[in-house]
């Protein structure tokens, strides 16, 4: 690179020729920024101002080609526009390139002096970068940076393609002073280009902060015409125009949708072995109130299917479930995580509402049995509200009592009663039975398909069911259930029952028990009078004469005679043995208890005493 003045020039010498070459010169300048200048005022675009730029300047030095290049925020010079007397218009090509690299100390010494640079000769010159150079068939070239405040906003390259070409001292000027120029109104635009963008995306801000306030209004007040779930999921599936899943914890699907065109027959789950996958595991895990959403898997893989935006849903502080816009027919956007975290919001007050009226209405049904119970309303009362709790006193019930140690279970009153009341749901599959928790108990009232003993013994095999699946949850004691109740003054006398021959049971250890009130037969008359213990003395004493003269085998004889209500055949297919035997029996057992064991007063007795011993369980 050389100055003017070593060049041989004086500036301040200045000939006859000379004069009217620079006057003319100056002229081209002047005619050339004139346009430029009405160019730059019609706000036109920065690449087509810069390809003018570039043009003119080609025209004023006698090159054919150009290439502009601008500084980036990050230091590096990239091109932004380029043209070529021959091929016109070859700004994309330029873009493509970077200038100011390692290796191109060609354009590091325009930056580092800022003045132009000159490479006459640039196959062989080591400046410029070689293998650029060769591609480009690039000869000689003028080099002059775009100074703007002292500092190198650009670049500007101009040369003859495939032709020598010679920059004079002249040359170098009228490019010198073009480009300080050009670089006035190249900021100004940079400046104007920047403020339109910025203008661009506060106008693009402000148009999606109004749309999304439209889907904050048309969710809200799809929720206060009285939507459900699936219409919410429903609305952010036509939202975004791509399907909607809606997940509890356990990833099990609780809603749908998806846009018709798609013609989806089933929901475009995360399929499990998307979620083991280590990335997305970890993205759903970080999920928090500070990154409410993530597109899992972040990338599209072989082996993972489509992409899903999932969103959390938190309902009191703990995470409920996920919300899912799954990647079909149109690709995720960032307005779809908006939508996403707005109608993850509303659905988790939309659960949390209807979650509330719920608890609300079994609250309300929890202590219209705890009316009917108690008896503290008057019948008409009770039969009229019945059914809006989906109770029709007009069916048989029975009342179930589950005996529960409040000392030991550490769940609440309201879990244990939700617990037992959705696995009676999920056994006898009937919706969630009316309850209410009390003090040691659970009772639970379950209707009747028939009003008859074989419904009640259909029952008590489902009531068995019920207790062993709880009992891994529950410190249970005996369960019980009451005779049929069929008019509304039933079912207090039915809880009485239940409550006394729950004190009865808890007596005898009766916790592994499930029985009906029929079953106890004669004892329930004996406990209402409150003389069990004559009861078990009168037992002990009516068979203590055959316990003590026989190995068992009377014993066994007499109590199945008993439970076969006194027929020798019968106690003979029961035991497996000839009638004459049974006759037999029963003659050394009235010889032993000296009384008639076939007679009626005999019967009965017995029959008390043998239900009292095995009650006891003796």
């Amino acid at each position: 690179m050389t100055s003017i003045a070593e060049r041989g020039v004086d500036p301040g010498i200045d000939s006859e020729g000379g004069s009217a070459r620079a006057t003319g010169r100056e002229r081209d300048v002047i005619a050339a920024f004139a346009e430029i200048t009405t160019e730059a005022i019609t706000d036109t675009k920065l690449e087509d101002l810069l390809s003018l730029v570039g043009q003119k300047l080609c025209a004023l030095l006698g090159v054919t080609r150009c290439s502009v290049y601008l500084r980036h925020a990050n230091g590096s010079y990239r091109g932004a526009a380029g043209f070529c007397e021959d091929a016109g218009d070859i700004t994309e090509a330029v873009k493509r390139q970077v200038s100011g690299f390692d290796g191109d100390l060609f354009s590091q010494e325009v930056i580092n002096t800022r003045a132009p640079v000159v490479i006459a000769d640039a196959l062989n010159d080591p400046r410029p970068h070689r293998r650029t150079m060769t591609h480009w068939d690039v000869r000689a070239m003028l080099g002059v940076p775009l100074t703007f405040d002292d500092a190198v906003i650009g670049l500007i390259f101009v040369d003859s393609r495939g032709r020598e070409h010679e920059f004079t001292p002249e040359d170098i000027e009228v490019a010198e002073l073009f480009a300080r120029l050009s670089a006035l109104f190249i900021s100004q635009a940079m400046l104007n280009t920047r403020l339109r963008g910025q203008a661009a995306e506060i106008a693009r801000n402000n148009a999606t902060l109004a749309y999304l306030a439209d889907v904050h209004h048309r969710l809200t007040s799809a929720v206060l015409e009285g939507a459900n779930i699936h219409r919410v999921v429903e609305l952010l599936s036509e939202l975004s125009a791509k399907p909607v899943v809606l997940y509890n914890n356990s990833f099990d699907v609780l809603a749908w949708a998806a846009p018709e065109a798609l013609k989806l027959t089933a929901p475009p789950v995360m399929s499990e072995k998307v979620r083991a996958t280590a990335s997305v595991r970890q993205a759903l895990a970080e999920l928090s109130v500070s990154t409410p959403s993530a597109i899992v898997p972040a990338q599209l893989a072989v082996g993972l299917g489509r992409r899903h935006l999932m969103c959390r849903l938190v309902i009191e502080g703990r995470q409920t479930g996920f919300l899912g816009i799954v990647e079909v027919g149109r690709s995720l956007e960032a307005l779809d995580a908006n939508i996403a975290e707005r109608g993850a919001t509303v659905l988790a007050l939309q659960m949390l509402s209807e979650r509330r009226q719920i608890e609300t209405e079994g609250q309300a049904r929890d202590d219209y049995l705890s009316d009917l119970l108690r008896n503290s309303r008057d019948k008409e009362h009770l039969v009229r509200r019945g059914p809006q709790f989906g109770i029709d006193l007009t069916n048989p019930h029975v009342l179930v009592r589950f005996t529960v140690d409040d000392a030991t279970d550490r769940l609440t009153a309201s879990a244990i009663q939700s617990l037992v009341t959705r696995t009676f749901a999920s056994v006898m599959a009937i919706s969630p039975p009316p309850a209410v928790r009390l003090p040691g108990a659970v009772i639970v009232m379950v209707r009747l398909e028939s009003d008859d003993l074989d419904e009640v013994g259909r029952v008590r095999d489902h009531v068995s069911t019920i207790r062993d699946r709880l009992s891994g949850d529950l410190s249970l004691g005996a369960t019980l259930i009451s005779g049929i109740c069929r008019t509304p003054v039933d079912y207090p006398h039915a809880h009485r029952d239940l409550r006394e021959m729950g004190s009865v049971a808890k007596s005898f250890g009766w916790d592994e028990r499930v029985m009906t009130l029929d079953e106890l037969g004669l004892f329930r008359v004996i406990v209402s009078s409150g003389h069990v213990k004559e009861a078990l003395h009168f037992a002990h004493s009516f068979v203590a004469p055959v316990r003590q003269h026989d190995d068992g085998t009377l014993l066994a004889t007499w109590r199945a005679f008993v439970a076969a209500d006194g027929k020798v055949q019968a106690t003979a297919t029961t035991l497996d043995v000839h009638e004459n035997t049974i006759r037999y029996r029963l003659g050394r057992i009235k010889e032993i208890a000296r009384r008639d064991p076939t007679s009626l007063d005999c019967l009965l007795s017995a029959k008390m005493a043998f239900q009292v011993l095995d009650l006891a369980g003796q």
